[in-house]
């Protein structure tokens, strides 16, 4: 752990206008975390970058500086941040305690927010996949999971969370007291689209309408709502007769621009229109909310809305937090235990391979799935493959941890002999 750093931004200190300048697209995480390595940055990495925050969490080269990592970001986003002083450094101990309250939902705009445990684990998957991960990295996240895990389950924290796209629901319903009659458009079919979809239909509201680059995909979210699709060039002509509008595209820059509104609302006749920006980097032009009828809101003028019900979060928080400085001693003294974390990280490893070799071998066989249906074997034999290794690893680390049991590791080498590295690879290394 005596190289383990993160460094970062977030809602809390960075607004939406820094944060969107800073995002990164699902193609380009890789790269970084690759380009940082060949740059003997880093040794290995994990990005996530998400609409609220961007860290890295890395296992840092020798004699290399967490500061070097925060100049490499910002030059790769190709822009001069005015504060540099918003990214903050964690180091050893520190970054753990960080990943837990993340993964947790502690650290979220929204406290205990379900979407960001599964943010976190396609980010370990995406550099664990791409070959940028290391044994410190790998026994991080996976005890990172189980505490979230735990968390959730024992302080129900996450249990009818008020998210950022409920947040949209119920300011467009507070508007509106009356949604069956409305009409709305949604910008993206991605899965924030549909979380606020599912909301507004639920509510009956009159009318669902989607736009989207790939048609494909609007075609595939209208069949699930019931929506109608828009071709991606018309939707302009769209907000004409819509009265809420939501965008969440993932578009590196604005697709609703002011000269557009300004022309959508002389045709409307300046009948209000309501527009929520949830994307960032952000979709709507900021002076389009200085248009005569336009109510235009993005991810952080939500945050209000999102805070109903804080109080109760809250107090499952504290019992959160004393659960995770437990977790935090545990996993301290597992690292003191040397061994146990190179025989641990060999299983998973070695399991992490077999995995994926199966898992191609067995795509290659089937043929013709989508990249949907992909991912959805993946993620299943995954999750079957992790609730495997769960029980024999906890009691591992509970013998060696609680009785320090020093021929409990020679048991767990002699039940798992492949996942041990060969003598001759070991001096080659």
């Amino acid at each position: 752990m005596n190289n383990l750093v993160l460094v970062g931004l977030n809602h809390k200190q960075a607004p939406v206008e820094v944060r969107e300048r800073l995002a990164f697209g699902e193609e380009e995480k890789l790269p970084l975390l690759a380009g940082l390595k060949e740059k003997g940055l880093l040794d290995g990495g994990v990005l996530l970058a998400t609409c609220n925050r961007v860290e890295l969490y890395a296992d840092l080269c020798e004699g290399r500086s967490p500061q070097e990592l925060i100049s490499a970001i910002i030059a790769s986003r190709d822009f001069a941040l005015e504060q540099p002083d918003l990214f903050y450094v964690k180091r050893q101990k520190d970054v753990v305690a960080h990943a837990f309250r993340v993964a947790a939902g502690l650290d979220s705009m929204v406290l205990g927010e379900p979407q960001i445990l599964g943010q976190v684990k396609d980010a370990y998957f995406l550099a664990r996949d791409g070959a940028v991960i290391t044994t410190p990295l790998n026994l991080l996240f996976q005890k990172t999971f189980h505490v979230a895990k735990r968390v959730r389950t024992e302080t129900g924290i996450g249990e009818r969370p008020v998210t950022i796209s409920y947040a949209a629901y119920n300011l467009a319903r507070s508007i509106f007291q009356d949604l069956s009659s409305k009409r709305i458009l949604l910008l993206g079919a991605g899965e924030m689209s549909r979380i606020v979809a599912t909301h507004f239909v639920e509510s009956g509201v009159g009318e669902v309408r989607v736009a989207n680059r790939t048609r494909e995909h609007a075609a595939e979210f209208a069949r699930s709502f019931g929506a109608q699709v828009v071709p991606w060039e018309e939707f302009p002509k769209a907000l004409i007769q819509s009265d809420i509008v939501v965008a969440s595209t993932g578009a590196p820059k604005p697709v609703i621009l002011r000269p557009m509104v300004e022309t959508v609302m002389k045709i409307r006749r300046w009948a209000s229109l309501f527009i929520i920006d949830i994307a960032v980097p952000r979709d709507v032009e900021e002076d389009v909310g200085k248009l005569d009828g336009v109510y235009l809101y993005d991810i952080d003028d939500l945050q209000q809305v999102a805070d109903e019900g804080l109080a109760e979060r809250q107090k499952k928080a504290v019992e959160a937090e004393a659960m995770i400085e437990s977790e935090l001693d545990l996993y301290s003294r597992f690292l003191e235990h040397q061994s146990l974390s190179e025989v641990i990280g060999g299983l998973v490893a070695w399991v992490s391979q077999v995995q994926d070799d199966e898992l191609e071998e067995a795509l290659r066989k089937l043929g013709g799935l989508t990249p949907k249906q992909q991912e959805v074997v993946r993620n299943t034999v995954r999750r079957v493959v992790q609730k495997v290794l769960h029980p024999p690893i906890t009691h591992i680390k509970r013998l060696v941890l609680e009785e320090d049991s020093t021929s409990a590791l020679g048991v767990f080498k002699e039940l798992f002999p492949s996942a041990q590295k060969e003598p001759e690879e070991e001096e080659e290394g």
